[in-house]
């Protein structure tokens, strides 16, 4: 009984005025950090708003960068102001040689999502608004955030995709300033080739005046900087099924999935219409072997 009641004389005898005034310390901190963030963010928004010196994508890809780093150093600066009254700064930072060791080894992957992620944007080598594939990924997806530790992908199933920065292995960027449409389709080889170079001609036409507004304009002349054409003959010898005829086009980035979308639709249309053989592959079954064929798929449009 004697030591509860200590404790509870103890708690009485607090000094609630200095309490007070560590409460009101740590809220005026967490109100003038929080302040200063917004500022920041605000001034950073406004001159991207009145202003084109960049990109909308590099913009975009600034102010996520700000807003990911203000939190961590408005934690930080809090964090400080809370344990200061019980803790020596001066002391903690003399005795940071030992203790950097030790969260050292703890803190080895944070501090490597962090380094990657500095490379990620002081290199550009992907921004806010980037359709990209990451680490094989097959669908892909767009990069809705960049900070300094991790990267939100927006998989084209609506999935959103969190990557640390340090586990990014391999990356493939659709959106580096030129971003084309191309697009094949495999024809048996006993199709007349100039027939299908006359068909796809014909689908080329009916994509440029269709995607007039997804076409890339060239920043000089104010053309397009590539128009819908015919590739050509694309292989003989690595599609052993049949002829492979592709078509191409230089597109927007934000139009690009819209645009290949339709690009196949109007393909298998034609082919269609055309009645195009598409590849087979012929098997032999020698009576007695005991081996059953299997079936084979006809054909491919990619």
């Amino acid at each position: 009984m004697n030591g509860v009641w200590e404790q509870i004389s103890s708690l009485f005898n607090t000094d609630w005025d200095k309490v007070k005034d560590y409460a009101l310390s740590l809220l005026l901190t967490i109100i003038v950090t929080y302040a200063v963030v917004f500022i920041v963010r605000f001034t950073f928004h406004q001159i991207f708003k009145r202003t084109d010196l960049l990109s909308d994508k590099k913009e975009q890809t600034i102010e996520s960068v700000i807003r990911n780093t203000s939190h961590y150093i408005a934690f930080f600066i809090i964090i400080i102001a809370a344990i200061k009254p019980f803790v020596n700064i001066q002391e903690l930072l003399l005795a940071g040689g030992v203790i950097g060791i030790v969260i050292g080894f703890g803190a080895q992957k944070l501090i490597q999502d962090i380094l990657a992620g500095g490379f990620f944007l002081f290199e550009r080598q992907f921004q806010k608004g980037d359709f990209v594939h990451i680490n094989g990924e097959v669908n892909g997806g767009t990069v809705e955030e960049l900070g300094f530790r991790v990267v939100k992908i927006r998989l084209l199933n609506g999935k959103l995709m969190i990557v640390p920065n340090g586990e990014v292995r391999k990356l493939e960027n659709g959106n580096v300033e030129k971003r084309r449409v191309f697009e094949s389709v495999i024809v048996s080889f006993d199709e007349n080739p100039s027939k299908i170079k006359k068909i796809l001609e014909e689908v080329c036409v009916e994509l440029n005046e269709l995607q007039q507004a997804f076409l890339k304009k060239d920043k000089v002349t104010g053309g397009n900087v590539e128009d819908y054409q015919v590739h050509g003959l694309s292989s003989l010898d690595v599609s052993p099924l049949g002829f492979r005829f592709s078509i191409k086009a230089t597109v927007t980035d934000e139009h690009y999935l819209e645009a290949v979308q339709q690009a196949k639709e109007i393909l298998a249309q034609k082919i269609y219409d055309n009645k195009l053989k598409m590849p087979t592959q012929n098997i032999t079954w020698e009576k007695g072997t005991g081996t059953v064929p299997q079936d084979k798929p006809e054909g491919e449009l990619s």
